[in-house]
Formats: C-alpha cells, structure tokens, sequence
C-alpha cells in the first residue's frame, strides 16, 4: 500500500507542476516563480477539459484527459520560443537577452520578454519543499495506520463515492456530479433532480491519481492531501513572501520553518469533517495572491499585464472548482493591499479640475468593494443561488478572544475541538512581525487583514446574528475555514517576527563583537581571527534562533481542553489525527477485510444490497463494490419507489412478487451485510433509525432466497437464488 502511496505522490507532482511549469516558462516567468504558480495554471486546464467534454456528453478517456493540458503547454511554449522567433540566431539572441533581463532587471526587447519579478533564488522554494516534506512526513505520516486510512466522517461519503463514480463514468465536473456512475443511472435510490455546482477539483485530481497509478480512491486522497501539505502550500506561501518582503532574506528564510508550524491549518482541515477540497484549495490559494500584486503594479510592462490577466484568470477558475470559499478568502486579504496601494499611489488623479487626494480614491474603492460584495451577498445567499450553511455558535466572548490570541482559534467546539492547544511562541512572533510592519511602515495591509479574520473568526464562533453569515464570506459560517483563512495571513508575520527576532539576536551579537574589538584595541591586545566570527556567525546565530523557535513551539506544553495535563500543540493534534484514521466502529479493520473478500468473489459491477449506515456506504469508494444505497440519509419524498420497496421489504423475496421483479428490473444480485450500528453517536450511524432497512436487517442464513456466500462473525454476503 505504501509504494502505491509514494508512486501516487509522484503522479500528482507531475499532474499538477510539469503542465503549469511548461506553460509558464513560454511567458518568460522566471522558474522559481513559475514553479510555485503552477498549479494554478495545470488545474485549470484539466477542469476546463473536464467541463467541456461533460457539457457535450462525451466521456473522457484517462490518456485524453491527462494528455490534452501537456499538449496544450507544449505547442504554446514551442510557438513562442520557436515558431515566433524569425531565425535560430534570434532565438539564441533572445535567451541572452532573457537572461540579461534577469540578472539587470530591465525588460527585453526581444519578441520573448523576460518577466519582471522580485528575485527568487531556485533554492530558496526548494527549502520549503524539504521543510514541508519532513514536517509532513514525521508529524501526520506516522499517525496513519495504513496509506488507505481515512476520516470516517459526514464529508468523506462524498469524497471517495463521487471520486469513484468519476473514474467509471470518465466524465470529470463539478456541475454533472454523482454517487452513481453513468451506467448505473437506474439503481440511483432518488428521483433525479437539477444539477447544482459542488467543488470537486478535489476529486477530479485523485480520479485520475488513482486510474494512473491502479490504486485505491483513498490512498490516492491521502497522497493529494499529503502533496498539498507539504508542497503546494509552502511553495505558495513562499511566493507571497516573496512578493511583499523581497529584500528581506531572512524572513523569506524563516517563512519555510513557521508555514507548517501552525496546527489549525492545514493540519485541523485533514481531521474535522474531512473537507479535503477546502484543504487543497487553501494551500493553493496564496499563489493567486502575488499574481494579483504583480497585475496591478502600476510599472508592470504589457507583455508581462497580459499573461498575468491569463494566469489570474485561470487560478480563478482553479479556486472556485477547488473551492469558491477560497476567492471570498483572497478578496478579504486583497482589499486591504489594494487599499494600501490606492492611498500610496502617486498618480494624479484629476476630477472637475481637482486633484483628488489618494486618500479618497482609497475610501472612494472602499465604498465600491463593499457595494460589490453587498451585491453578491444579496444574489448568492438571500436569492439562495449558492450555499450558506449556518454553524451555530458555541463559545464565550472571552474564551473566544484567549483563543484568537493563543493562534488556535477554535476552542472547544461542537465539531469535538480536534486542535484546542495554544501556541504561545508562535503568538509572540505574529506580534512582532505585525510591529515591525508599522514601525518600518511596511506590509501594514498583512496586520489589518489578519485582524479582521481575526474578530471575525472570535464573532462567529460567539454571536448568533445573520451578519455573521455577510460578514464571513458567504460559503459556510465555518470557524474552522475561517481560523485557516487567518492561519495563512498570520504565516508571514510570524515569518517576519521570527526574522525579526534573529535580527535582534544578531544585533546583540555584533554589539558585542565590537565591544570585544574596542577592548583589545585599548588593552593592546592582538586581535587573533576567528572563522566563526567573520564567515559563520550570522548564519549560524540566525539558524539557531530559527531552530529554538521553532522547537520551543512544538514541545511546550499548553493546556488543552481534551487532556488533563497541559501538552504541547503537536501531541493534541497527533492525538486526534491517530484517532480520526484509526480503527473505528463504523467501519472496522476487521470489516474492510471482509470486504477485501467481497471484491473478490462478486462479479465486477454486480449490484449489492446493503445497510449504508453499517459502513457499507465506503465500500463503492474504498472496494469498488456497487452498493445500492451509497449515503447515509435522503431516503424520504424524494426516495424512488424501487428503492423503499429494498429497503423495507428484500427480505421477503420469495413471497413477494413485486419485490421480486424490482429485484430483476434493478439486477441486484447479492446482499451485503457488516457488523451492527451499535453507536449512533458519529454524524453518520445517527441518521439509522431501526427498522428503516427492514427488508435487509431481516435476512438470515436461513431466509428463503438467498444463500449464503461469505461469513465471518456477524458479517454476511448472500447471493439473491431467485
């Protein structure tokens, strides 16, 4: 299992860099900077794909799927860097003045610019990648009792069934989504209804991980989860950065060792719910942030404006198949830099024959974005075209603030406080980072973002008002998605007040290495040379600041609402990671086993009655077997006559002609039988309520037909005789 984990983690690097990267590199973007904007550009064109072959009803297959967006990036690289040039001795031309451009910072003029950007050695995202690599790899690895484990909670239903519907149907949208591939359109339990719009980048990039690499729905989740924690979101968090400190070195340095310090995200995202298509979408969507920035720089040349708008437009297209929450989540943390660039500008703005100061502009943008934003509350919540569920709230308004402080946000909430440890350290350096900004009148825009998602995740989890719901981006009153959106703002603050920290320490240093000096001078003293002091003192004191820091933070113990004793931040979230994806009740090691023996035995595609609430729902994402009821409630008015008839009466087979020929109309053969709900306390067992599946809790070994085909214990496959 775990080769085919690690073979899924190389497919899904390549799927979502090597297209983006290619397709970059044709706008003379810089490679670092194209490889940590990749994913932007690489999702997109396989949702588009996805979109436009499920719009004309033509299922796509794996090879096209996956080869179209390569093709796409090759042909347009090759045009620009060898059609569009007239002859071979322009072209070597042009890559000199490529990297002429580069290394002076002016723009080319030759017909392939290069991009102007802020310097990003190639070795300073490959520092966060090894970062995130073995953050990941020794913190949320370890607590996964096998590469398939999963969160057997309400969300993950959707996750691994749709997933799977996908691979069989080869259609890949998030508008034409299903439980139930194409084929088995005439077991679906529900009349049909409209096509609504669900995020499902998620499972459109595991669907074609899993077919590429022959593995399971969930192992390849797990490798997507895995690549977006310790991957995607450091390189993204490098750009922004990047982006907003560029000469500020040390800071870039320490933003590798503080982006996964954090355990409300993205570690809290892979335990509560899971929402894994939330979680890859926040990883993704800081690197949309400086495509931004770079787009409305007042100096920024045409050729660089165009493909900017291009790459802008498709991370938009990325974020909102990902997740829409995400584009709500960048306009809170844009409108504050916008603001700031308005009131900074030093265009003349002239109206009436008056000057307008920039302050206005700005107040004047101010009033416009929130106009804009009233509008769209107004079409997409109160008109009811977009979801808005509502989250109740569940803490005080002084627990909330010590939360808010402590950087864990959350507290002891409804959802089981999975992650309700402080983080002290980490709070210190957000401190910091947020007072160097005003007093080197820097990046204050970061402050004044982080503060809002600050009050606001401390309002929504206190007040029970419909303003919470305008306020916190539409999509869901959430705290978790709130506190992660903040979590990723406060990151390059902590990163520069840990910086800020080590520059002090290096200050005191030089302090006293001048004191030294003078001493000597006075007392005569020869002055020896020291290597340390002249070649390895900055590095080594500025790495050892980083490493107290950062190890400070992950064995200080805190107190915590689910133990008795105080425990550092990281035992509360491997606590809570281990329980989530160990054995659990529902749906047992012992009874994926059996179902291991069920996909053996039964036919590929045979339709099998089953109790979803018994853990068989999984079974059609995690085993491909076709269960018939695949959800764990819905079965009411909308429910198919075919479907109850099952439900209530399988049992009676042999006496009841009606259910006999639904049995043959709907070509079930087998029933599938696990252990019983005994805890109705998960999200999903509390919606059984006994006797709601009558027609298959009645079947025995000695029920007239069916016939027993696998046993062990309680569990049971029987093969319908009739």
């Amino acid at each position: 299992m775990w080769l085919e984990f690690f073979q899924s983690v190389v497919v899904i690097i390549a799927l979502l860099y090597v297209p983006g990267v290619i397709l970059l590199h044709a706008s003379g973007m810089p490679k670092p900077w194209a490889l940590v904007s990749a994913p932007l550009v690489s999702c997109a064109l396989y949702f588009i794909e996805g979109e436009i072959f499920s719009a004309l009803n033509i299922p796509i297959p794996l090879a096209v799927m996956v080869l179209v967006p390569l093709l796409i990036a090759v042909l347009v690289n090759g045009y620009v860097y060898y059609v569009a040039p007239k002859h071979k001795e322009d072209f070597r031309s042009e890559k000199l003045l490529k990297s002429e451009a580069i290394r002076t910072g002016k723009q080319s003029t030759s017909p392939v610019p290069a991009f102007i950007c802020e310097e990003l050695p190639f070795w300073m995202p490959l520092l966060y990648v090894v970062i995130g690599l073995l953050t990941v790899g020794f913190l949320f690895l370890p607590t996964l009792p096998s590469a398939s484990s999963f969160v057997q909670g309400w969300d993950i239903v959707h996750h691994l069934d749709v997933t799977q519907a996908m691979i069989e149907s080869q259609k890949y949208s998030s508008i034409h989504y299903d439980f139930y591939s194409t084929v088995e359109a005439s077991i679906t339990p529900w009349e049909p209804g409209s096509s609504g719009f669900y995020p499902s980048g998620w499972n459109i990039i595991v669907a074609l991980t899993t077919q590429l690499v022959s593995t399971t729905v969930p192992i390849a989740g797990n490798a997507l989860n895995f690549v977006s924690a310790a991957i995607i979101f450091p390189l993204s968090i490098c750009s922004v950065i990047a982006k907003v400190l560029p000469k500020h070195r040390i800071a870039l340095i320490s933003g590798a060792f503080v982006c996964l310090a954090f355990f409300v995200f993205p570690w809290s995202l892979l335990i509560y719910g899971p929402i894994f298509p939330n979680t890859v979408a926040f990883c993704v969507m800081p690197s949309i942030w400086w495509i931004f920035m770079q787009m409305t720089r007042s100096k920024t040349p045409k050729h660089d404006l165009i493909w900017l708008i291009v790459i802008f437009v498709l991370g938009l297209i990325t974020l909102f198949i990902l997740h829409p929450s995400t584009i709500f989540s960048s306009i809170v943390v844009l409108l504050p830099w916008s603001f700031a660039r308005i009131g900074e500008s030093k265009r003349r703005v002239v109206l009436f024959g008056k000057q307008i100061k920039p302050v206005t502009l700005a107040y004047v943008f101010f009033i416009f974005a929130l106009v804009i934003w009233s509008v769209f509350y107004y079409v997409l919540i109160v008109r009811g075209v977009a979801l808005n569920f509502w989250w109740s709230a569940y803490s005080s308004l002084q627990d909330a603030i010590l939360h808010a402080f402590g950087m864990d946000f959350i507290g002891q909430s409804y959802a089981g406080g999975e992650l309700v440890s402080p983080q002290p350290i980490l709070s210190i350096c957000v401190l910091v980072g947020a007072v160097w900004t005003f007093k080197h009148k820097q990046a204050r825009w970061m402050v004044s973002a982080f503060m809002y998602l600050s009050i606001l995740c401390i309002f929504i989890i206190t007040f029970d008002v419909p303003l919470k719901g305008y306020l916190s981006g539409f999509w869901y009153t959430d705290p978790f998605r709130i506190a992660a959106s903040c979590v990723i703002m406060a990151i390059p603050l902590a990163a520069l007040g840990l910086a800020t920290l080590a520059g002090a320490a290096l200050e005191t240093f030089a302090s006293w290495r001048e004191k030294a000096t003078q001493h000597q001078i006075q007392t005569q003293t020869k002055a020896q040379t020291c290597v340390f002091c002249t070649v390895w003192a900055k590095p080594l004191i500025a790495g050892a600041v980083i490493a107290c820091v950062v190890v400070l933070n992950y064995v200080v113990p805190m107190p915590n609402l689910k133990s008795e004793e105080p425990i550092p931040a990281v035992t509360a979230f491997k606590q809570a990671s281990e329980k989530a994806y160990g054995d659990h009740y529902i749906l047992t090691s012992e009874e994926l086993e059996f179902l291991r023996r069920v996909e053996l035995t039964v036919p590929a595609g045979a339709v099998i009655a089953n109790l979803p609430q018994d853990g068989s729902l999984w079974a059609y994402g995690t085993n491909d077997l076709h269960v018939l009821w695949r959800f764990p409630n819905g079965y009411d008015a909308s429910e198919r006559p075919a479907s109850a008839i099952l439900r209530k009466r399988l049992n009676r087979i042999a006496s009841d002609p009606e259910v006999l020929q639904t049995v043959r109309d709907l070509n079930v053969q087998y029933v599938l039988i696990l252990n019983n709900v005994v805890d109705y306390s998960n999200a999903v067992t509390s919606t059984y309520k006994p006797g709601t599946f009558r027609g298959i809790t009645q079947i025995t070994d000695t029920t007239p037909g069916f016939e027993v085909v696998l046993e062990e214990g309680s569990m049971r496959l029987y093969k319908i005789t009739l």
